[in-house]
């Protein structure tokens, strides 16, 4: 509900813009014409407090917003303070009404909607999105219900359920005759009181645990319907953040920053100044700031690879074979059916220790379950002979081939250089052998926080896990992590001595071909000078 002084003001403006007339030629007229305009003034007023769909102006951003709905999945990652749940909320109640303004170019649904907006927990609810929409944190006031995004004439009071001061579900009015039905719900609801129904349109107000998200966006599946989220990405790159970050297909987000907002509304009122946003920025930790100041994600808690700056490079960046010492090997992670398999190939310069993810190649559907289907790739002249590792299970007969061989004798019959043991962490402090995976993700986050792990931008699978990639409470890392597996075993092959020179000369052999560049043979040096072959190279 909109306080009285702003909605007064807002009024006026209205009023002075309709008749062109200037804020501050209003202020030099005479009182007796200012108490005429006042008149017109009260009665905008008491039609905008309960229809302010009708008077709503928007943001440059929340505009850009709107335009985004020939997507499927929209997305506003916002700071704080910016109006992103205003955008979705106003959005909202032009669909359950059908009233889109002259200048809508958004996306219009043709008749009545079934929709349901949803938030954190049934308080967060009913002080953000049902007093957005309807007015009103709690629905027992009567009075206030009409005074948000959905006009008071649209609001079928009489169908309205509601729990104590939250409201369940309503009926709005739309244009054509019939009514749209809107619904509330809270991520803290079991799944299964989800199922069974159908929805024209979900909106999520910050971001849904994952099978929350998934149950309510199948709720619009054989409808073709939309769904609409907005969010200060507190929670890192994970979960439904990590799709709109990542350009999914099918997903389209805007991102919003102070700096993408004024320090006045459209009215003409002040909205985020900034003396209050500099005293906001000393509030926020320092962690947080990137994320409530420019809606960037947040590094959030259990974010195993906590880095703003991936260090990445491009094909054609890194000539590796113009390189004297550089080593490489082949590393997979191997799946089953509906289990990727992963080859990864990794160029290793042992002196400076830096290693290069140059190349990955995801092998999935029902081929990763298949060798034929992506040994050929091992088979190729250029990486024919680099040492290939392979996890422990490769040696057990019939996993991975459906034959009675085992992949490693698979890959043995075909003379590919695989190593003769299965790639494990170095002997511990005790000299115990494991594969426990925090050693070698351990390896992984220090060398790309100091940049001595090297991706190819082309390498966008293992970017997005990696992204997205957190341990929980219990130390258990999370899903998918195929493409991480498959780097984690190629470094481990780096670190222990496995890579192998990419043309199989051996350091003596490199010598010797650099000597005969730029040392001349003994019995050249022996001859008179007018004997010697002139050479310039």
């Amino acid at each position: 509900m909109i306080g009285t002084d702003v909605l007064m003001a807002r009024a006026l403006r209205y009023v002075l813009d309709q008749n062109q007339v200037a804020p501050e030629t209003y202020r030099r007229w005479p009182s007796n014409l200012q108490n005429q305009m006042q008149d017109l003034v009260m009665t905008i007023a008491d039609d905008m407090q309960y229809d302010q769909l009708k008077y709503f102006r928007p943001f440059e951003h929340q505009r850009e917003f709107f335009q985004t709905g020939a997507c499927d999945r929209r997305g506003i990652l916002a700071a704080n303070r910016v109006g992103k749940t205003t955008s979705t909320c106003f959005e909202t109640a032009m669909h359950l009404t059908g009233q889109y303004p002259e200048w809508w170019t958004g996306y219009r649904f043709s008749g009545p909607i079934t929709c349901m907006v949803a938030g954190e927990g049934w308080s967060q609810v009913a002080l953000v999105l049902q007093n957005e929409l309807l007015g009103t944190p709690d629905v027992k006031l009567i009075e206030q219900i009409g005074t948000g995004a959905i006009p008071k004439n649209c609001i079928v009071v009489d169908t309205m359920r509601n729990d104590g001061a939250n409201c369940i579900g309503v009926e709005i009015r739309h244009v054509s005759g019939a009514n749209s039905y809107l619904l509330f719900a809270n991520y803290t609801q079991e799944v299964r009181q989800m199922q069974g129904f159908r929805l024209d349109l979900a909106v999520f107000d910050e971001q849904p645990p994952d099978d929350f998200f998934s149950e309510i966006v199948t709720r619009t599946a054989t409808t073709q319907g939309k769904v609409l989220c907005s969010f200060t990405p507190l929670k890192g790159l994970n979960g439904l953040v990590s799709k709109f970050w990542n350009k999914e297909e099918g997903y389209e987000f805007i991102r919003v920053s102070w700096d993408d907002v004024p320090e006045y509304d459209p009215w003409g009122q002040p909205f985020l100044l900034m003396e209050t946003r500099r005293q906001l920025e000393r509030d926020y930790l320092p962690h947080e700031r990137e994320a409530r100041i420019a809606g960037k994600p947040v590094m959030g808690k259990g974010a195993v690879f906590q880095i703003s700056n991936w260090p990445t490079y491009n094909t054609g960046d890194i000539d590796f074979f113009r390189m004297p010492n550089i080593l490489r090997v082949i590393a997979l992670d191997l799946g089953l059916v509906n289990d990727k398999t992963v080859i990864s190939l990794m160029y290793w310069e042992p002196y400076e220790r830096v290693a290069y993810l140059h190349k990955q190649i995801v092998v999935q559907g029902i081929e990763e379950a298949v060798p034929s289907q992506y040994i050929n790739h091992l088979l190729r002249p250029e990486v024919f002979g680099t040492p290939i590792v392979l996890p422990p299970d490769a040696s057990t007969p019939g996993r991975y081939t459906m034959s009675a061989n085992s992949i490693r004798e698979l890959f043995e019959s075909y003379e590919l250089n695989v190593y003769h043991k299965p790639i494990m962490n170095p002997p511990d402090s005790e000299g115990r052998i494991t594969n426990h995976k925090s050693y070698g993700i351990n390896q992984m986050r220090q060398m790309l926080e100091v940049g001595s792990l090297m991706v190819n931008s082309n390498c966008t699978q293992f970017l997005n896990e990696a992204q997205n990639y957190y341990v929980d409470e219990q130390g258990r890392f999370s899903d998918p992590d195929d493409c991480i597996d498959s780097a984690r075993y190629a470094i481990l092959a780096c670190l222990q001595g496995i890579a192998e020179p990419w043309d199989n000369r051996t350091p003596a052999e490199r010598m010797r071909a650099q000597r005969d560049r730029y040392v001349k043979p003994r019995e050249e040096m022996n001859k008179p000078q007018w004997k010697k072959t002139h050479n310039p190279a």
